[in-house]
């Protein structure tokens, strides 16, 4: 687990001086331009991308890469690719590059992401920039990021910076057959500037996006090219290199490990793939950016008007409801994973080391909250919560697992509750386990328990941080305990991310134990609190408004 802290470390990687930028052109300082939606008028694209459209394309190219903290180092621990698309700086990529957090692969959020520039198109790009990202949709897979200091930490004034930048073109006016002219980082080109060229093979839909959610193309994308330039032979970005496979039902590339791209002298799983025959890749069009760029450049807080598969970000409709519960025969291992059938059973014998039941839901919505309590013998052993990813209504199972050991006996129950409100839904019937076994079940361990809720915000600004993480680590570990153990998923209890009003709410927290909660937001140096317990006097709902500072 890697958090967002962005502190400033120094860089271990060799720097070029940062004066041989001077190569892009002095003058005055750059003036921001208002990067609009494009125009609709059909434009007729150059026969070919011209020698000096391409030179431009090429130095606006930026490697980006992923920094983490080592010891007080920022070491890169993996690559991508963007497009500078103003000369103050602001750079369009993929999430997945600039915040793989925004696409729940929060264990592989940098600390920071260093921008490296092209000086010689034939030599390797020079690491100058440090980088926040001021827009992203994980959903689109689309960022926005904003250069703010240089590697030694010095701030950048972004209208002095007047960097080689590309204008943004119109996605809409690209047609089957157009040529795509590719630049990027892909593993197997090396740290040097790579070019790919290719064609408009199509389009794909994808729910929620419309028909031209993805730009099909034969031209080659293979790993560290993602969210970098496609540009037509205007020398105008159309889209941002994303996928292999550019849709669920593309061809799917032959993409193979033949070749040793990281170097370490071994042909293994940790290399990228290289395409091999006959391919379809997937290009973002730019086009879907706009909101994105608009609100980075008007310094607004962008909200993805999409859903997205584990992330709460909808209040619930509070109408909410479970019904029709039913105990399902389940078997287990010792890893905790749950098996059930649809035969209902009426209890569960000694040996049984998880239980589950089936029920009918409806008034469902997409990114809601959904709690689940679970009692035994009327005491509150666990709760589980998680955003809703299924439809508004239909059948669904549930489990209660105990570690790999026998469920202890007693009557069992499980009450579920959704959205902010915590709207009640249903409570099932109790079911008789008759085992024998004496282990409580898993999570959280007090049968009493408090939840913890109020907002992440800036400590500058006072405005709310939306998609902060917050973090409850296990009973006895401390915030500094858990960075030295390079922040492993073990450690953590529970987590989630804030809202788009930077709340919060985190429940399931048992009293007269301690825990250590820590609050984290890209960009920001985290917070936490050690030790906390929580007591029989204290309320049920504790409020902790937490600041963050850059």
């Amino acid at each position: 687990m890697k958090l967002n802290s962005l502190k400033h470390f120094g860089i271990f990687i060799s720097i070029l001086v940062i004066t041989a930028l001077a190569c892009y052109g002095g003058g005055a300082p750059a003036v921001e331009p208002v990067v609009t939606q494009p125009s609709d008028s059909p434009v007729t694209q150059s026969d070919s991308l011209s020698s000096s459209n391409r030179a431009k394309l090429i130095s606006a190219t930026v490697q980006i890469l992923g920094l983490f903290n080592q010891n007080g180092e920022l070491i890169p621990g993996y690559v991508g690719s963007g497009t500078i698309i103003s000369p103050t700086g602001l750079i369009l990529t993929n999430a997945h590059v600039a915040s793989p957090a925004s696409q729940g692969d929060v264990e592989y959020e940098p600390d920071a992401l260093g921008i490296s520039i092209i000086v010689q198109e034939d030599k390797p790009a020079v690491p100058s920039y440090i980088a926040r990202v001021l827009a992203v949709d994980g959903y689109l897979d689309l960022a926005v990021l904003q250069i703010t200091e240089t590697v030694n930490g010095t701030s950048v004034d972004p209208s002095s910076l007047n960097l080689p930048y590309v204008n943004v073109g119109n996605s809409d006016n690209v047609h089957v057959g157009d040529d795509l002219n590719i630049f990027g980082f892909p593993s197997i080109g090396g740290n040097t500037i790579t070019f790919t060229l290719g064609t408009v093979s199509g389009f794909s839909s994808e729910d929620q996006i419309g028909d031209r959610a993805w730009i099909k193309t034969d031209a080659t994308i293979s790993g560290g090219n993602s969210g970098g330039l496609a540009a037509d032979n205007n020398g105008n970005i159309i889209g941002v290199p994303t996928i292999a496979a550019s849709s669920k039902d593309a061809d799917i590339s032959d993409c193979r490990v033949v070749q040793d791209t990281n170097g370490d002298g071994t042909i293994d799983r940790n290399d990228s793939c290289i395409p091999i025959g006959g391919f379809l890749n997937g290009i973002r069009p730019v086009n879907l950016a706009m909101p994105l760029i608009q609100a980075a450049q008007n310094g607004r807080q962008y909200t993805s008007p999409f859903s997205q598969s584990g992330v709460v970000s909808e209040p619930g409709s509070g109408n909410e409801s479970a019904t029709n519960f039913a105990w399902l025969d389940t078997s287990s291992t010792a890893n905790e994973e749950c098996d059930w059938s649809n035969d209902i059973v009426n209890s569960y014998g000694e040996n049984s080391l998880c239980i589950a039941t089936g029920f009918e839901y409806s008034g469902m919505t997409s990114g809601q909250l959904l709690v689940e309590y679970w009692y035994l013998n009327d005491e509150r052993v666990a709760e589980y919560s998680y955003a809703w990813e299924w439809d508004e209504s239909g059948l669904l199972a549930t489990y209660l697992p105990n570690g790999g050991d026998p469920m202890p006996g007693g009557n069992y129950k499980v009450e579920l509750y959704a959205g902010d409100n915590l709207t009640f839904m249903g409570v099932s019937p109790e079911v008789t386990v008759s085992g024998d076994g004496t282990s409580t079940p898993s999570q959280p361990s007090s049968g009493n328990t408090v939840s913890v809720y109020g907002v992440v915000y800036d400590e500058s600004t006072g405005n709310p941080i939306k998609d902060a993480y917050v973090f409850v680590l296990t009973s006895g570990v401390t915030y500094d305990e858990w960075a030295n153990e390079d922040y492993a998923d073990k450690y953590i209890s529970t987590y989630l991310q804030t809202g788009n009003n930077g709340s919060y709410k985190i429940t399931g927290i048992p009293r007269n134990t301690e825990f250590t909660i820590v609050f984290s937001a890209q960009g920001y140096y985290d917070a936490s609190l050690d030790n906390a317990i929580a007591t029989d006097s204290d309320p049920d709902n504790l409020e902790l408004n937490v600041g963050l500072t850059k």
